[in-house]
């Protein structure tokens, strides 16, 4: 059964590649620690994500699982490296027949919706604007520059001050959206609403 990690690296990817061609590895980070979030802030708890993130040394969230799934991938030929400054990344036909296979399995189809938003939030956004959004989020902005602790924990304060952030998104939006873009928009602008106003 193909593991959570490979299904999210091959839909991210993909949609990264319809938009701006290619992704990298720290492409595929950003929106898989996005998509969790959003996840979160419909209720879901970290553990049914199935894996979990740190924060590195350069300020950004990572996975282990993601970056397994990601030489996985490679190794296997679903994804090609391409050619050009740094590591980018296409989906070949094979990875994109794989993905089609499993994106049909019950198992994944839960997730597809925080994926989804994660994904189109850069059509509403700049790159730049989501990306430095996620990086101020105050689990991101608390983390110590170590890959030792789990962002994210229940018990770490700053947890808690990111579900009093979406339960206030909550009342203010009153629940009126049935779209999950329409939060995960507002939230992102909230983080850092200077950014936003110079990018647009």
């Amino acid at each position: 059964m193909i593991s959570t990690a490979v299904y999210d690296t091959l839909f991210i990817g993909q949609r990264l590649q319809q938009k701006i061609d290619d992704f990298s590895e720290y492409e595929i980070q950003f929106f898989a620690y996005f998509s969790c979030l959003l996840s979160l802030y419909e209720g879901n708890t970290i553990d049914k994500w199935e894996y979990s993130f740190v924060k590195t040394e350069l300020g950004s969230p990572f996975s282990l699982d993601i970056k397994t799934a990601l030489s996985t991938l490679e190794a296997n030929n679903s994804i090609q490296q391409v050619s050009g400054e740094g590591t980018y990344f296409n989906i070949t036909g094979k990875g994109t027949e794989f993905f089609n296979f499993n994106n049909k399995m019950n198992i994944v189809a839960w997730r597809k919706k925080y994926l989804e938003t994660a994904c189109k939030s850069i059509s509403l956004l700049p790159l730049g604007v989501v990306k430095e959004a996620i990086i101020s989020d105050p689990v991101m902005t608390s983390a110590k520059n170590s890959i030792k602790t789990n962002l994210l924990e229940e018990s770490n304060p700053a947890t808690k001050v990111l579900y009093n952030q979406f339960e206030a998104l909550h009342t203010a939006l009153a629940d009126q959206y049935q779209d999950l873009i329409v939060p995960a928009v507002v939230w992102l602008e909230s983080l850092n609403p200077e950014r936003v106003k110079s990018e647009l």
